[in-house]
């Protein structure tokens, strides 16, 4: 894991402990000699806490901790995945099925690959505190991502990418709708069949703007809660 994202989670978990009553964070001279690492690399540490909603800046006086309202909650707005949301629970994954196959015309289209390109097609039940959070579906373009074995595929496959291959997670695109569970669905999360459940479509790309990802996401209604930070 990158040195920023280490210190993030530190500094997350001292918030979360209550070190700092105050709710400001201390200035960066003294996170520097704490950490012993460089004013850039706090401002990245800083950045990614902020953008999960729970750091502010304001300038001239300093960094501020938000009142965390929204615990148990997935971030809507950025590209984390079932591991790096629930941190600080149980995470358990099962894969359904994790196979190498010939892009079909309409995964090919997803993924805007050639028909017959490698992708690797996978589907994995995520579970939170040992219940059953999602289901995904998920096609990963072979020429971007060359290997995906079982051990990736049960722990974060993001990680891996980024920490193992060394690419980049640029950003997202996410359609979020509500949807009715089929049989094999309703299975899992022991539910009923045509009960509901938030299915989020995405398809990620690296920060160079190479679409390597498309899956379809289906939350348990009981468990779910999305939340997103909105600026003017």
């Amino acid at each position: 894991m990158a040195k920023y994202k280490q210190i993030a989670e530190v500094l997350k978990q001292q918030i979360i402990a209550g070190s700092y009553p105050d709710m400001k964070l201390p200035i960066e001279d003294a996170l520097m000699n704490e950490f012993e690492v460089s004013r850039n690399t706090i401002r990245k540490a800083i950045d990614l806490l902020a953008e999960l909603g729970i750091l502010y800046r304001i300038q001239g006086s300093g960094v501020y901790i938000r009142e965390m309202e929204h615990d148990n909650t997935i971030n809507a707005s950025k590209i984390r995945g079932i591991s790096a949301e629930f941190a600080d629970h149980k995470i358990k994954t099962k894969v359904i099925s994790l196979d190498l196959i010939e892009a079909t015309t309409e995964i090919a289209a997803a993924l805007k690959i050639d028909v017959g390109s490698l992708v690797y097609d996978i589907k994995r039940i995520r579970y939170v505190d040992d219940q059953p959070y999602t289901i995904e579906y998920s096609y990963f373009n072979k020429e971007v991502i060359p290997y995906i074995g079982k051990e990736i595929a049960e722990s974060s496959i993001y990680n891996y990418i980024e920490d193992d291959l060394k690419l980049k997670i640029g950003f997202a695109d996410k359609y979020i709708s509500a949807t009715k569970l089929t049989s094999s669905e309703a299975l899992i999360f022991q539910q009923a069949v045509g009960d509901p459940s938030l299915m989020i479509r995405e398809k990620v790309y690296l920060s160079n703007g190479e679409l390597f990802n498309s899956s379809t996401v289906f939350h348990n209604y009981q468990l779910a809660e999305l939340f997103t930070t909105a600026t003017k």
